[in-house]
């Protein structure tokens, strides 16, 4: 009973903590983003970020990722089953995760967590786990550690907006995702380790349930970075470091590159900024920007308006920055636009338009097309804000054993619009979430990794 007792007190000076840094919201409709009001303590830490490719995607030295096209390659018989059972995901399987410490004594290992810009909650498999998704190395043992914390169903996080509910004397989460994912588990805290330092209760979801999560066989779990405070990234803001950086590279499993807080974010120059847009309601956790427009080269496409990118409650329409959507997705009207100006601009110039599964614009590559290829950029309300998509990040090359190389354009029509992670290559994103700001700037990414230990 003491010990029950004394869990439920650290956890609400914890939760206390978080309501005098602003970051919980209220729970109407009509909440604010979460402000962060504590002043930097001028400290820094940083995560390992890992670059997960598909064995299929290799980077070439002409700069371009190259994909080899499977389902172009199927036998008639093969391609009938595939027929029935069409392939719906995202054809550039990238994925980045950061690598955290959890646990201590000999209870504590090192997890890669994918990154989930939009997670409320970050979260582990945990023993025992049914059903569990494979990754690597052992399952986090809660009875192992000296140091991990039930969070009791009092709690004030306990309930909506959070993804959390009482269950008995415990607090339960539930997730939900795309392809059916299903994540069920108790809320609890533990020592979480950023490179020397250790973060002592930090919340996190401790699943027992994992299903249909594409752990790509490496990933234990998911390290929610959006804007509830219950995020990684929010409850290092309680503890004073309101800036993270990252700088995503698209080089092989051999480095790593590094997800910086605080005084760990390097100084860049000519970094453009643009504002993070309040939340419009108390679930919205996602980093909103305001996108205007699109041109390509240094001609404005008229034919893509703002009122494409406006955003209603509920989710739907705006813009988001998500690291952990691998292509860029555009609103269809706007996808439109930018196909047809590609296309355009690739006939002008010779190019033999092909057919690839899983792309809606490809052609025929050739020194020459590769040539004429040319750059895009997304305007953002702020003038001089304005982020540039290189050819190299614009376009894959999908290799086809029978059909030969193509260059696809790297983008997809959907609901709304998201900035993607190969878009984001080479370019460093610096969130500061006092100021609800986005900076960013080109920067080759290769020269913030490190070799794998």
């Amino acid at each position: 009973m003491a010990m029950a007792i004394m869990n439920t007190l650290q956890c609400i000076l914890f939760l206390m903590a978080l309501i005098m840094t602003h970051q919980i919201p209220r729970a109407t409709a009509d909440a604010d983003t979460p402000k962060v009001a504590m002043a930097s303590s001028g400290a820094g830490s940083s995560f390992r970020l890992a670059a997960h490719h598909d064995h299929a995607l290799s980077l070439s030295d002409d700069g371009f990722l190259h994909v080899q096209s499977q389902l172009d390659d199927l036998l008639p018989s093969e391609a009938n089953v595939t027929t029935l059972r069409p392939r719906v995901a995202s054809p550039l399987d990238m994925a980045f995760g950061v690598v955290v410490g959890l646990g201590s004594g000999k209870g504590r290992h090192d997890y890669n967590l994918k990154l989930d810009a939009s997670g409320s909650l970050t979260w582990v498999q945990c023993k025992p786990c049914n059903p569990k998704q494979p990754q690597r190395g052992p399952l986090f043992d809660p009875k192992a550690s000296s140091t991990f914390q039930q969070v009791a169903g009092t709690s004030q996080i306990c309930h909506p907006p959070y993804p959390m509910e009482p269950a008995g004397q415990q607090c339960a989460f539930h997730l939900s995702g795309m392809g059916g994912m299903s994540v069920h588990g108790y809320v609890a805290m533990e020592n979480l380790t950023m490179g020397p330092e250790a973060m002592k209760e930090f919340v996190f979801g401790c699943s027992h349930s994992t299903g249909h999560f594409n752990s790509h066989g490496t990933f234990a779990g998911v390290a929610a970075m959006g804007k509830m405070p219950t995020s990684l990234v929010m409850q290092v803001a309680a503890r004073g470091q309101t800036r993270f950086s990252y700088c995503l590279f698209s080089g092989g499993a051999s480095r790593h590159g590094f997800l910086r807080f605080g005084a760990d974010v390097p100084s860049r120059s000519g970094l453009r900024t643009t504002k993070i847009l309040p939340a419009l309601d108390a679930h919205e956790s996602q980093y909103y920007v305001s996108l205007v427009g699109i041109s390509l080269d240094a001609k404005r496409l008229t034919g893509v308006r703002p009122e494409m990118f406006a955003r209603q409650r509920g989710g739907e329409g705006g813009c988001v920055v998500d690291p952990g959507t691998p292509l860029t997705v555009l609103v269809r009207e706007a996808y439109r636009v930018v196909e047809e100006a590609v296309w355009s601009d690739l006939r002008r110039n010779k190019a033999e338009r092909v057919q690839r599964e899983g792309y809606g614009l490809c052609v025929r590559k050739t020194a020459e097309i590769k040539r004429h290829l040319q750059s895009l950029s997304l305007h953002f309300a702020e003038e001089t804000a304005r982020l540039v998509v290189k050819p190299e990040q614009l376009f894959l090359a999908v290799e086809s054993r029978l059909h030969g190389a193509a260059l696809c354009l790297a983008m997809r029509p959907g609901e709304r619009t998201v900035i993607g992670a190969l878009q984001q290559v080479d370019t460093r994103f610096v969130y500061d979430l006092k100021d609800a700001k986005l900076s960013f700037a080109s920067e080759p990414c290769s020269q913030d990794t490190a070799g794998v230990d």
